[in-house]
């Protein structure tokens, strides 16, 4: 892992930029989602509709902690499935509500460079794909820039970590609602096993 460059990253992110980098599904594009100017420029990038909340990604349970009501079946999904997404009631004012009003969607990535990131800037980043809406999850920087090509110079800098493994996006279990919001690698009903036959 190229510590060098982490540390500029990780310097940007601090300063509000917004990055590119590797995650366990596809690439993604990110920044402090503390940050509300920061936010808004992903928002812009990817053309997003601004009604569509952004997933998170964070290097612990303990970081998670600090923005949402934890509860017990949150702990039990995180440690059975590495990479889930659970969305939960949002504590205190620190992520924006341009991210999500009421809850917020957490997973601790299994890829160790957006992990270091989260640890090393000692914030959650946004982790949504680095592509224009609509268009197909990036595996490539190749495939990021092309989608993207309108707005290469908002973003401050671009992690390559090559063609990534075609992964499906992570299931999101929002706990909130007792719904689940996407299914992805992990099934239905795994997650009804796990918690006892309902969400």
């Amino acid at each position: 892992m190229d510590i060098e460059l982490i540390e500029k990253a990780v310097d940007l992110i601090t300063k509000g930029g917004v990055i590119v980098y590797p995650t366990d599904t596809c690439y993604g594009i990110g920044c402090d989602a503390t940050n509300p100017s920061a936010i808004k420029k992903i928002f812009k990038i990817k053309g997003r509709e601004k009604n569509k909340p952004l997933p998170l990604i964070a290097s612990s349970l303990e970081m998670i902690e600090k923005y949402v009501f934890m509860d017990e079946r949150a702990i039990k999904l995180y440690h059975a499935f590495p990479g889930i997404s659970v969305a939960l009631r949002k504590k205190g004012s620190d992520i924006p509500d341009i991210v999500n009003k009421e809850k917020v969607a957490f997973r601790i990535p299994s890829n160790e460079m957006s992990k270091k990131l989260c640890e090393l800037s000692g914030k959650p980043l946004v982790s949504t794909s680095a592509n224009l809406s609509g268009d197909p999850s990036p595996y490539s920087i190749e495939e990021v820039k092309l989608s993207l090509k309108k707005s290469l110079n908002q973003i401050d800098l671009f992690i390559d970590s090559g063609i990534l493994n075609n992964n499906p996006p992570s299931t999101i279990v929002d706990l909130v609602e007792g719904k689940i919001g996407r299914i992805g690698s992990v099934k239905e009903d795994q997650i009804k096993n796990l918690l006892g036959g309902q969400i």
